[in-house]
């Protein structure tokens, strides 16, 4: 039974999971005991009404809060309240509902188009007293008392808004800098990771990936003659020639060391070969690597059906042209 919530209780807010639920479940009790009292006409109206809670309710839970939701939910509880001050419920009670009413307006609705909602109910309630249509005269004191309850809900919901905006802000902050390589402002081996793992449950049989490893050549003699730091420009430049030979769509990332794996999808394999073409004429044709005497090793894989294989196959055909050929690349259909 919780596996079968769990999608639809992802698309709602937590305390929406509660205020719904528990909004269904108040109406249905009544429900019942107006019909335990046989008070038929109050048991058949509230009874209607719980149907409506269930209907925008699973709405909600199934597409999250979208215009359609709130716009059932509003249509609900103007229905609701008009019909608790115009029959007036059990023992003429029924307009102290009004009040939790409007907080779950406000609460579900957010503070804005909340806060808006509840003053448009409460103009509502204002003119049906207004004609008499209510079961008891409203003294302008429940009305006061319903502003005051509207402002303060409000004023609190907007500071909780900005208060889970800022806290949603900094914790996408903390994942983007976690998938960065701290050097060369690249992504790192959990981007990747993450982007295959995206890809292996999202994507469908026939989207063509393609990844390249790329590796530089003889990087340890450059440490070992100019210093750590001309090495780290070097990684830095690297990366910038990397990250202009790709789509914004594409993954770039240090794989770790001097290696870096660029992810590319969807993409045809002369598309792939015509990246690995522009990088490495990039790299040879920058002023600021000549005196370097760099260049770079790739190895590459394309597949549209074994997701997994690609850095495997990448690797193999990485560690092929490193050991034999140098500064060429190959690119194996998987």
């Amino acid at each position: 039974m919780k596996a079968r919530l769990k999608p639809f209780l992802q698309k709602a807010d937590s305390r929406i999971t509660f205020i719904i639920p528990t909004y269904f479940i108040l109406v249905v009790i009544f429900a019942v005991m107006a019909a335990v009292g046989q008070e038929w006409v109050l048991a058949l109206w509230l009874s209607s009404f719980a149907a409506m809670i269930l209907l925008f309710g699973f709405h909600i839970f199934q597409n999250g809060l979208t215009w359609i939701g709130k716009g059932m939910m509003l249509v609900t509880n103007a229905l609701f309240i008009g019909f608790l001050v115009v029959h007036g419920g059990h023992g003429h009670s029924g307009y102290f509902w009004v009040f939790p009413l409007l907080v779950a307006t406000i609460q579900v609705m957010g503070a804005t188009l909340g806060v808006l909602f509840a003053v448009l109910l409460l103009g509502m309630v204002w003119q049906l007293d207004a004609f008499g249509w209510t079961d008891t005269a409203l003294s302008s004191r429940f009305y006061f008392a319903a502003l005051g309850l509207v402002l303060i809900t409000g004023v609190h919901e907007f500071t909780l808004e900005r208060h889970r905006k800022e806290l949603s802000r900094q914790v996408k902050d903390k994942q983007r800098e976690s998938c960065l390589d701290p050097l060369t402002r690249v992504g790192n081996r959990r981007l990747i990771d993450e982007e295959l793992a995206t890809i292996y449950t999202r994507e469908s049989a026939g989207t063509s990936i393609g990844l390249l490893m790329v590796d530089l050549d003889n990087f340890k003699q450059i440490n070992d003659a100019f210093g750590h730091h001309a090495g780290d420009e070097v990684l830095k430049t690297i990366a910038s020639h990397l990250s202009e030979s790709v789509r914004p769509s594409d993954a770039v990332a240090r794989w770790g060391g001097d290696e870096f794996v660029v992810l590319l999808h969807p993409i045809r394999q002369d598309e792939l070969e015509a990246v690995a073409k522009r990088i490495q004429q990039s790299i040879v044709q920058d002023e600021r690597l000549t005196s370097f005497d760099l260049s770079v090793s790739m190895g590459g894989a394309l597949t549209s059906s074994d997701y997994r294989a690609l850095l495997k196959v990448a690797d193999e055909n990485l560690i092929e042209m490193k050991n034999h050929t140098k500064n060429d690349y190959k690119i194996t259909r998987v």
